[in-house]
Order: C-alpha cells, then sequence, then structure tokens
C-alpha cells in the first residue's frame, strides 16, 4: 500500500495520500454509521463542547470504523513504522455547514501532543475521509506543509536542557508557525487515507458549504512508545530524531 512515492511526499511535506485500499462495502458500512451518530447526536458518545458545528466522538469503537482499522489502517501502519500495536478505538470528526473558526492557535491550527512536559508521543496520525472534500472551504482537515521539520528542529534546539517543558515549547511554536503559513486542505475522495507526520500542524478548515464532512482519525506509534517500560528512552529518542522507529528514513528536502 505504500509505495516509494508515498514515502517522498511524506518526507518533503510531512503527508501522503494513500487511495484505493478500503473496499466499497466497508466505506459503504463506515459512511452509514457516521450518518447515524450524527442524526442521534448528542446521544452517541459526542464531546459536548461550546462550538458543536465541529463535534467528535473521541474513542469510539463503533464497529463499523473498526472494520476499516483493520484491513487498511493496521497492516498500512506496519508498511510505515517498525511495529505498530493496534488500538480499538478511532476518532470520528465532523464538520458541520456553517463551521468557522477565528483563524487562529487551536483548532483552526495546532500540533498533537498535549500541554504536558513530557508529550504524548507518537508517530503517525491516520485520516480516513467519509466523505470527498473538493474544495478548501468544506470543513477539510488542512495543514501545513513541512511543518514536520520546522518543528523536529525547534524540538532539537532544547535537548540539552534537563527541566524543558516539551508542552510548552510545542505551544509557544505554534503562533510562530502560523506567522504567514499557507495551509493546504488536500483534495481528498471518500475512502483516502491521509498519512500525517505526528509533528505536522494542522487543523479544520470553515465549512461554508452545504454538507457535513466527516472523517476518522487514528494516531499510531510504535510500541516502544507506548510500553511503560520502554516509553521514556524512547520519547527521548524521537525528540532528538524524528523519524526514528519508522522503516524507512525518508529524503526530508
Amino acid at each position: 500500500m505504500f509505495e516509494e512515492t508515498h514515502w517522498e511526499e511524506l518526507g518533503r511535506d510531512g503527508y501522503t495520500i494513500v487511495s484505493g485500499v478500503i473496499d466499497a462495502g466497508t466505506l459503504r458500512a463506515a459512511q452509514e454509521a457516521a450518518r447515524h451518530l450524527n442524526a442521534i447526536h448528542p446521544d452517541g458518545g459526542w464531546e459536548r463542547s461550546r462550538n458543536e458545528l465541529w463535534r467528535e466522538v473521541r474513542h469510539c469503537h463503533r464497529p463499523e470504523f473498526m472494520a476499516i482499522a483493520a484491513a487498511a489502517l493496521d497492516p498500512l501502519a506496519l508498511e510505515i513504522l517498525e511495529s505498530a500495536p493496534p488500538l480499538d478505538f478511532v476518532q470520528l470528526a465532523s464538520t458541520m455547514p456553517g463551521f468557522a473558526t477565528k483563524g487562529g492557535v487551536g483548532r483552526h491550527f495546532h500540533l498533537d501532543g498535549g500541554k504536558d512536559q513530557a508529550l504524548d508521543v507518537f508517530n503517525i496520525l491516520f485520516g480516513v475521509a467519509l466523505t470527498a472534500v473538493t474544495s478548501d472551504t468544506m470543513g477539510g482537515f488542512h495543514l501545513l506543509p513541512r511543518s514536520h521539520e520546522k518543528y523536529a528542529a525547534e524540538f532539537r534546539r532544547h535537548l540539552a536542557d534537563p527541566a524543558v517543558h516539551w508542552g510548552q515549547v510545542k505551544l509557544d511554536y505554534q503562533p510562530v508557525l502560523l506567522t504567514g503559513a499557507k495551509l493546504v486542505v488536500p483534495r481528498l475522495e471518500a475512502g483516502d487515507i491521509i498519512v500525517t507526520h505526528s509533528f505536522v500542524a494542522h487543523g479544520t478548515s470553515n465549512n461554508t458549504s452545504d454538507v457535513r464532512r466527516d472523517m476518522l482519525f487514528q494516531r499510531r506509534a510504535a510500541a516502544p512508545l507506548w510500553d511503560p517500560a520502554r516509553q521514556a528512552d524512547a520519547r527521548a529518542t524521537f525528540m532528538r530524531d524524528s523519524w526514528a522507529f519508522f522503516r524507512t528514513r525518508p529524503v526530508t528536502r
């Protein structure tokens, strides 16, 4: 599934798109499950927030979604990472017509990993499009290409500080990256999988269309990053080398 061109794009831009690996029946079942969950909102496990034009089921175990994880995300993760323990949940995120942000740090633009002194480090973010994204204003997943290398360089600047607060480093650098940022909304067909390096800054674009955008997300990490016995050392390794634990070291320029 993950070919040489995917490695080239992942290394250069921080993301790539894998198409044609989810069969039609599995995709239709997942689309119907997303429609059902939106129809019964706020029931069904949705997180409650002030602006529910963007909504999520953060830990969703629906069998229709986990079928996509088992058939596509699990084997894809093993082609990209040296190891990739499976997860029993995905995140469902829906962007409703009318969703908009003020364009600052937050839902519009952020880096995952939390705010604690030790970041919740992972290697890649999968995004599965359940609905197509054909314009910049359909509530799509948007990102800042090549920001993975900028964040990696910023993290390396602080490696010599034994008391470094990685969450604060992350937060302080977000507005720096956002200044003058030219965000890209990748065009996706239903069933496409966007593979993003975990250091890529991203967010959600405004939805001025009359259709809802549904997407599944799943963070994946190599086994050492989620093994309590090895996690501290693995995190330190990944902060030094953002391509640690990948099967291939792609060209980044």
